[in-house]
Order: structure tokens, then sequence, then C-alpha cells
């Protein structure tokens, strides 16, 4: 039911005018005397029409119609003027949003018209603000949507590119686990050097071509010993952990290491901290501390220091750092590091190393991070879970 008020301080224009509107329409119409007796009702019972006197004691029309213009952004609001009130009306249509100024004696059928273009147009706009509502709702909905979407794509792509990485990691693991077979059966006539060496020990020169022959197959058996490492890694492989003294285990990788090439013609600077428990595979857990140490050797310049720390963080965990003051790396390098058979040592690596030492500590429940800088160096923090530190 359409509401319509009208309010003039003289009760014979409330009177007529009700009753014209009341007779004329279907509308139900409530007269009032004074703005604020309006405004009183507009809780209880809000109009649709506002019909209101220019000129009123107290309150005039203007504020009466900027009151209900705040409280109702959609009324039809009208101002009653008499013919020397026409340019203020005029004025008051700009300044308040009014729909019409009716001039007094006012022609009913005008009126009549007015009020229904009136709630025509409040119609209208109450369809196009639910239409802008139900827009913002779709707007929503589509991109809700569209980032749905996008994350479905970004899975499936990782997931495709995983599975294209997958499928080439198998074949070359099935491709380099092949030649690491044969080559392992040849390198084991090259231990024939050896009894070579024996037999000629009154010939200098062949005891040396022996040692270089036999330094060879050394390397070569530690790059078919990672390539088997590599190829017999997969998702479904455990290790068998014990509870053990993490400080013991770094103790005796750094012992072996003091033989290493590399490694002895620089200083091993260690740093205990805490001696943290941890539950391990102590030789596994050796090989990654091994492989990080040579790979810092490698980047360092002769008689530089490496930094082996040995530390229990806030969360109980166990925290081993390789730092070195080496060539560092780029970004584009970091980013592969781990990756199969990339490697920066040229023909002196098998680009194995990392990614092995990425799966153990895996195996550990662990993380391997990496922190590079060009010409200032490199250090590598690994993370597994601890077990407290030993008294």
């Amino acid at each position: 039911m359409v509401t319509i008020y009208v309010i003039d301080d003289d009760p014979l224009v409330t009177e007529s005018l009700g009753t014209a509107l009341r007779l004329e329409t279907p509308y139900m119409v409530k007269s009032f005397q004074t703005g604020a007796a309006a405004l009183e009702r507009l809780d209880s019972e809000a109009p649709d029409v506002v019909i209101s006197d220019f000129k009123m004691p107290g309150m005039d029309g203007l504020g009466v119609l900027k009151a209900f213009r705040a409280k109702l952004p959609e009324a039809v609001l009208m101002l009653l003027t008499g013919y020397s009130d026409k340019d203020s009306a005029i004025l008051a249509v700009n300044e308040v949003g009014i729909f019409a100024y009716v001039e007094k004696p006012w022609d009913l059928n005008d009126l009549l018209l007015k009020i229904k273009a009136g709630l025509e147009r409040q119609e209208l706009v109450r369809r196009l603000r639910d239409a802008n509502r139900d827009l913002e709702r779709r707007n929503a909905d589509l991109e809700r949507s569209h980032g749905e979407l996008k994350q479905a794509n970004d899975a499936l792509r990782i997931a495709h590119e995983r599975l294209v990485l997958s499928e080439r990691l198998a074949a070359v693991g099935r491709v380099a686990s092949g030649i690491a077979h044969e080559i392992g059966n040849q390198l084991a006539l090259v231990g024939y050097a050896e009894a070579i060496k024996a037999r000629s020990s009154g010939n200098p020169e062949i005891a040396e071509l022996s040692d270089v022959i036999v330094a060879a197959q050394k390397r070569l058996a530690a790059m078919v010993g990672e390539i088997k490492d590599f190829t017999r890694g997969d998702a479904t492989s455990t290790l068998a952990l014990e509870p053990a003294d993490v400080g013991s285990v770094v103790d005796e990788a750094v012992a072996i290491l003091r033989y290493d090439r590399d490694v002895g013609t620089r200083a091993i600077v260690r740093e205990t901290r805490r001696r943290p428990l941890a539950r391990l595979h102590r030789g596994k857990f050796a090989q990654v501390l091994i492989n990080l140490v040579r790979n810092a050797a490698q980047a360092s310049p002769l008689k530089a220091s490496i930094e082996v720390i040995l530390d229990e963080n806030e969360r109980g965990e166990v925290v081993l750092i390789v730092a070195d003051h080496g060539a560092g790396m780029t970004g584009e390098v970091q980013s592969r590091l781990g990756e199969p058979f990339f490697t920066t040592r040229g023909e002196r690596g098998t680009g194995l190393g990392l990614g092995i030492s990425r799966r153990i500590i895996a195996e550990h429940g662990g993380t391997i991070t990496f922190a590079s800088t060009p010409g200032v160096g490199t250090r590598v923090t690994v993370t597994i879970p601890g077990l407290g530190s030993s008294p």
C-alpha cells in the first residue's frame, strides 16, 4: 500500500487535499500541520510520497523535505508553493532533489499525474538498485569462480609439470641405472692397476701412471655410487631412523672430510652451540654433511674457512648450517639446485649430490634451504625434528 504524507500548517489545505487524494486514489493519506509531527511518524509508518507546503512556521518545507530525503533516499518529494515562491521552489528541486513542485491552487489531475510519475520513477529506481545489487553479487560470484578456476589451472599446470618431470626423471633414471651398472662392471677391471703398480715397484713411471688410474677409478666409482643412489630413490623408500647424538655424527663426518683432497686445503671451523638429539640414519645424515662441505670447499678459494654450525631452534628442531665465503650463486643457479645432472663443476660433478641430500633430509622429516650471494658466499641450513639436547 502506497502511503502519502500531506504537510501544511493550514488545516483547510490538509483537509481538502487529503480528502481529494483519498477519493481519487487507492492510497493511504496522512495529514500533518507541522514537519516535526510528520517526522515523528516516520519510524512507524514510512511514506512513499511526501507533499509539503513551502512556507510554514518553525521548520519550513525545504527543511522538512531535506530531513525526509536523509531518511528516505527513494521517497517521492513534492513541494507546495504559491506563485511568488516559484523561483525558490525551482532552486529547491536542484538542492534537495525534489521530484516536482505544485503551485497553489493545485490542479488535482496534474497533481495525480505527478504522483503517478513519481511512483513509477521510484519503482524504476528500486528495480535499478536491485539489479545493481544482483549484478554486484553476480560479479562477485564471477570473480570468485575466476579465482577458483585460476587456482585449479595453476594446480593442473603444476601437476602436469611434475608429471612431465617425473616421467623424464624415470627415463633418465632407467638409462642412468643401466650406464652405472655397465661402468661399475668395467671399473672392476681398473683394479688391476694396483697389481701392476705392486709388480713394477722398481719403475717410478709405471707407479705414477698407476696412481693416476687408481685416482680416476675412485672418482668414477664415487660418481657411479651417486647415480645408483639417485636411481634407487623413490617416494616410497624409507630410512631406518634411530635416536642419535647429532653432534657425534657431525664429528664423524668432519673426521672423514679431513682426508678429502678439496676440503683438506680449506679450514673447517666447527661451532657447536648445542648438542641436540634426533632420530637419524647416521650414515645418510653424515652423507648430507659431507656433500655440503665438499660443495662449499669446491666453491671456495684455497685456505678459506668453511663454517659448520650445530644448533637447536626455539621449536626444538636440529639446525645444521654449512657456510662458505666463496663464489656464491646467482638466482638462476639457485633455482636449479638439485636438478639431476645440473652442475657448475664441469666434468668433476654429476649434479646428483644435492638432489640426493634433499631426499635424505625429506626422509628425516626436515628441510634444506639455501641463501647465496655471488662473490660473497653461500649458507646452507638443514633443519630436522629434534628430541631435545644432550646434557
